[in-house]
């Protein structure tokens, strides 16, 4: 862990005099973490992650830590356990995270953790989650999963969205939802877009991404209560309406008076990159902003990455009309201008 924490601390010093130099008072300045697919507090990715945040927490000025979804791995498919020593498992690794940093911390639900994958509801997640952790400033829709929060300092508003949004835990074959659902959606047109602030949109799952693989392979799962068997199509995360939602995106840019900044996401376990509309290896980005995807935040097992850890810190400078993406760790910086 020494030879670790001292390339740790290079890098994030290296990160911290970067961001140092782009921010100004305006900036509002987010280190994210994605897909830790961890077990449990004690698990080594833990053991990773927390000495970095700390090293952050000791030479930053932030406003809050972004943990983009996907904390646990096949946890409840490999392991069956109750629903309340779930809950236990996620809290002990949520606390921890925010006993780290002492910053609000906005915990977004991924396909590993949402209502839907592991067939849980929302109030599952909400009891986890909901006003806790510092994230105090959240406002909720109706089912609660999804919100926003404003920073006044930067005129800007986050707004979080879930998926999926439900599931069928009943069936022969359980399946979340993937999709925002009609309420999410109505929520976001006539709520969290209804704003004159520049909106950053988060969402684990990219906006471009859809299953390809095999679509009849199965995979166990966990509904809560009982062992199923589910496809892993069924399993691994798109958003079936996409492109309801990318109008109502749309419709929110096309106004003179506000900024799309981007769109954060995680899930794909590898950095990308978005241009507004822009096509890759066949498939196109639905949105009149960047997407920008975040890759899990800790590689043990590949051992051609120097470090092993990637954390971004996001930098958005309102007054420059730019959004910086820092890497902590192994990867590369991304930039946008507006």
């Amino acid at each position: 862990m020494d030879k670790y924490m001292n390339k740790m601390i290079d890098a994030v010093n290296d990160a911290v005099g970067k961001i140092n130099g782009l921010k100004a008072e305006d900036s509002l300045i987010f280190p994210i973490f994605t897909d830790l697919h961890t077990t449990d507090v004690d698990h080594e990715y833990m053991d990773k992650l927390i000495p970095v945040l700390k090293l952050i927490t000791d030479k930053l000025e932030y406003d809050a830590v972004i943990n983009l979804g996907d904390n646990f791995g096949m946890l409840g498919r490999d392991i069956h356990i109750t629903n309340d020593e779930l809950k236990t498992r996620f809290e002990r690794v949520f606390s921890a995270v925010y006993d780290a940093v002492r910053h609000p911390v906005i915990n977004v639900n991924g396909n590993h953790d949402a209502p839907g994958t592991d067939f849980f509801k929302p109030d599952f997640w909400n009891n986890i989650v909901k006003g806790k952790y510092g994230n105090t400033m959240a406002v909720y829709g109706d089912e609660g999963c999804y919100y926003y929060i404003d920073y006044q300092k930067a005129n800007t508003r986050l707004v979080v969205l879930s998926l999926p949004y439900d599931s069928d835990i009943e069936l022969e074959m359980p399946t979340p939802l993937w999709g925002f659902g009609k309420n999410q959606l109505a929520w976001l047109k006539e709520t969290a877009l209804n704003t004159d602030k520049d909106v950053i949109i988060i969402s684990h799952v990219p906006f471009w991404y859809k299953y390809t693989g095999d679509m009849e392979s199965t995979l166990g799962v966990w509904t809560g209560s009982e062992a199923k068997v589910s496809y892993i199509s069924a399993l691994c995360g798109w958003i079936e309406d996409v492109d309801e939602a990318a109008e109502i995106i749309k419709e929110y840019d096309n106004r003179p008076d506000t900024r799309l900044v981007a769109c954060l996401s995680g899930h794909m376990h590898t950095d990308s990159f978005w241009l507004p509309y822009e096509e890759q290896d066949g498939k196109k980005n639905p949105l009149p902003c960047h997407q920008v995807v975040t890759t899990a935040t800790c590689f043990t097992e590949n051992a051609e990455l120097e470090i092993g850890i990637s954390i971004d810190v996001a930098v958005w400078t309102p007054s420059k009309g730019k959004l910086n993406i820092v890497r902590i760790g192994d990867g590369e910086d991304r930039k946008i201008t507006l």
